[in-house]
């Protein structure tokens, strides 16, 4: 699920609303666009309360029959808001083995991940994750005087590692494979990002003779969750504030939108990562607050290639695999170990690095995306480059995928190209460890065939519809 982020525009101060993964904001009122900071690290939000008399009245009401209070007076009424972890990412599992019939098996599985869950501890509020709910909702980012001034907050419990690991753990769920004796998987989560939601809820307190009656209501959809005894909800609190854990939250700021070299507008793409200037060539990527420069190069597709193109970014960078005192460094050498091309004939390039690449465009089929790195990754092209001068020609998809999440997805490319009936290459990558270098931006060329889009250089292909071609 996406979600819809509220915040004042910094120029203007009127309220503007964007896309959870919006890198640039456009404030329709004033006309500035605006870069934001600090979607690396943690950020906060919280859900502003939904008061509906009526349904809660209804609510309060059908709990105070299940609770043997009906007519019980409402003594006591406050709003607080509790924070809930969530995780989203990319997860993929890879499975070598074999099946009850005992034949060979190579399988991937992967999934998105989008999950909540508390990040508090002590109090059970009866709501142990928001659901769908948030992609349906606004979120505000985290302001203390204002919350503070509908509300009290629950500090926060769960460590960010402890989130890690329960994240960590949500990947394999789904993922699972009970009818292949495993002899060797590997489980990623790719391009995970965290942040902390604080939900809102009511506690309500009957009096109800000596036994007063304690409800905790969503104040977002006006149910009641849990109905406790006083003793109960004392107890709870109490524990919550044993050990508030210390995370580290990210700073959400906004920056100029403007080339920090030539001071041009940078084209406006809300969803890019990188940003070409098209008045000097460079390419930027937002870190620590500040825009720094990224290196970039567009291959340049094959001589009489005449074909109107579309120019996808992939992340390359050179790797070298080391296991078992064996090392994979040259294009030969993952010839040999991929076993792809037993009847090729050696050329003089293959003893260049090897080199992955990873489409970094807005996935929607992320096995598919997979299936094209590994396409263009196993074949280690030769290529030319286009001349910086010339790429205003081209048409360039936007970049969606962090760096980061690019080199997590090499050990999975190196599952991809791993033989299915082999072994001593099986063996090789249970342990293998890689060091990764060199990395830069690459815009590939790819023409369009009915359904498909087509690699001009590799030749491999992937379906239009499994990718964001216009994000």
């Amino acid at each position: 699920m996406d979600l819809l982020l509220s915040t004042r525009c910094p120029q203007c101060g009127a309220d503007i609303s964007f896309d959870e993964e919006s890198t640039v904001i456009h404030c329709e009122y004033c006309g500035c666009a605006l870069h934001m900071t600090g979607r690396s690290g943690v950020i906060r939000t919280y859900v502003a309360p939904r008061e509906d008399v009526q349904r809660m009245k209804k609510a309060i009401h059908g709990a105070m029959k299940e609770a043997n209070a009906k007519g019980a007076p409402v003594s006591e009424k406050e709003l607080f808001f509790a924070p809930y972890w969530r995780i989203k990412g990319m997860a993929f599992r890879w499975i070598f083995g074999r099946n009850v019939r005992g034949e060979t098996v190579k399988e991937l599985k992967t999934k998105q991940v989008d999950q909540t869950f508390p990040a508090y501890d002590g109090i059970n509020l009866g709501l142990c994750s928001l659901g769908v709910r948030p992609g349906a909702l606004k979120l505000l980012f985290f302001d203390p005087s204002e919350m503070s001034r509908l509300g009290s907050t629950i500090k926060v419990a769960v460590p960010f590692k402890e989130a890690v690991r329960y994240g960590t753990s949500l990947t394999e769920v789904g993922l699972d494979e009970t009818d292949i004796r495993v002899h060797l998987e590997r489980t990623r989560l790719i391009g995970e990002r965290y942040s902390m939601i604080y939900f809102p809820f009511w506690m309500i307190k009957l009096a109800w003779g000596k036994e007063a009656r304690i409800l905790i209501l969503d104040a977002v959809a006006n149910k009641v969750t849990r109905i406790l005894t006083q003793e109960q909800w004392e107890q709870m609190v109490a524990k919550a504030a044993e050990r508030p854990a210390t995370v580290s939250f990210s700073k959400v700021s906004f920056i100029p939108f403007k080339c920090p070299n030539c001071g041009w507008e940078l084209p406006l793409n809300c969803f890019d990562i990188i940003h070409l200037c098209g008045t000097c060539h460079r390419a930027w990527m937002e870190r620590a607050g500040r825009f720094r420069g990224v290196r970039f190069d567009a291959a340049a597709p094959p001589k009489g290639e005449n074909q109107p193109l579309l120019y996808l970014p992939f992340w390359a960078f050179q790797a070298e695999i080391h296991s078992n005192g064996q090392a994979l460094k040259t294009v030969a050498d993952l010839h040999e170990f991929s076993l792809l091309f037993p009847t090729r004939v050696a050329q003089s390039a293959d003893q260049r690095p090897i080199r992955f690449y990873v489409p970094a465009v807005s996935i929607r089929n992320i096995a598919a995306v997979n299936k094209l790195a590994t396409g263009v990754t196993q074949n280690q092209p030769v290529f030319d480059q286009v001349p910086k001068g010339r790429l205003t020609e081209c048409r360039l998809m936007g970049v969606f995928l962090p760096p980061k999440a690019a080199t997590g997805m090499a050990d999975i490319l190196l599952c991809s190209m791993t033989p299915r009936n082999n072994g001593n290459r099986q063996h090789f990558v249970q342990h293998a460890d890689m060091t990764i270098s060199k990395m830069h931006l690459l815009w590939w060329p790819f023409y369009e065939q009915r359904l498909f889009l087509r690699d001009a250089i590799c030749h491999s292909g992937i379906q239009k519809g499994a990718v964001c071609i216009n994000g």
